[in-house]
């Protein structure tokens, strides 16, 4: 994951209004600080992660239990393809691999392991989302869950894990914020042209077809340009070491 802020969102697969207005919240708190969201493209809180990172252009990761051929739900399929132009999706397992049970416990650890964060949105006091949570604290990383009311089903996951020390109470997409250190970057803002005056007329072009909100195809960028595969490829990473530009999963650029 070529991002510095990679934050994976779990949940229960049957979430209730609060959860949900809770986590499209959180991940629209988050647009514009460069944060790739990352989940398991199920049903539920994983969704709803997705597509809201979508809607407002952050690059989001589905980290798939079957092979790249079989989008697991089906239902899914249309916003996995949205996900692939800014974001991708992620699979251990070859194609054929059919979404069987065992495969979404070692779906859960890649999850785990990718994130510098991990934020728990409803579960009950067993599922995917407490393993995940578990690994999470394992490889020593950041846990968050967002508390719930004493008694209901889908909090009593989140508030065991807050009681036990397993996770960090979150309210608020503000404390997550603080306590990553997610910053707004100043870099975010638009750009000074005048500032790079050492920049050739092809990087000019390169830099100008590449938006800061919405990810650029590298296949767009040679469509687009009258560059070849080569001088596009050393334009592309002249940019990204001056700092102008980033890379992201996929082979998609983002201005910064």
């Amino acid at each position: 994951m070529n991002t510095e802020r990679i934050l994976a969102i779990v949940g229960t697969r049957k979430p209730t209004v609060y959860g949900v207005n809770q986590c499209e919240r959180l991940v629209e708190y988050l647009t514009n600080r460069g944060v790739l969201i990352i989940s398991g493209l199920a049903y539920g809180i994983d969704i709803v992660s997705h597509r809201k990172a979508v809607e407002v252009g952050l690059p989001t990761v589905g980290v798939m239990g079957s092979g790249l051929d079989l989008i697991y739900p089906a239902i899914h399929r249309k916003t996995a393809k949205e996900m692939t132009k800014q974001g991708g999706l992620l699979t251990e397992f070859g194609n054929g691999t059919k979404p069987d049970r065992e495969n979404f416990p070692m779906r859960n650890r890649i999850i785990a392991g990718l994130c510098d964060a991990l934020i728990v949105i409803e579960s009950d006091l067993k599922g995917g989302s407490m393993i995940t949570a578990e690994m999470a604290n394992a490889y020593h990383k950041d846990v968050f869950a967002l508390p719930g009311r004493i008694g209901d089903q889908w909090s009593r996951g989140c508030n065991y894990l807050i009681k036990t020390n397993r996770a960090a109470l979150i309210d608020d997409p503000e404390d997550l914020v603080n306590l990553m250190q997610w910053k707004e970057e100043d870099g975010k803002k638009e750009i000074q042209r005048s500032l790079f005056v050492d920049l050739t007329p092809d990087q000019i072009l390169i830099f100008d077809l590449i938006d800061h909100s919405i990810p650029v195809s590298i296949d767009k960028l040679f469509k687009e340009s009258s560059l070849t595969s080569s001088e596009l490829a050393s334009t592309l990473l002249h940019l990204e070491f001056q700092g102008l530009i980033r890379a992201l999963p996929g082979k998609l650029f983002l201005r910064v």
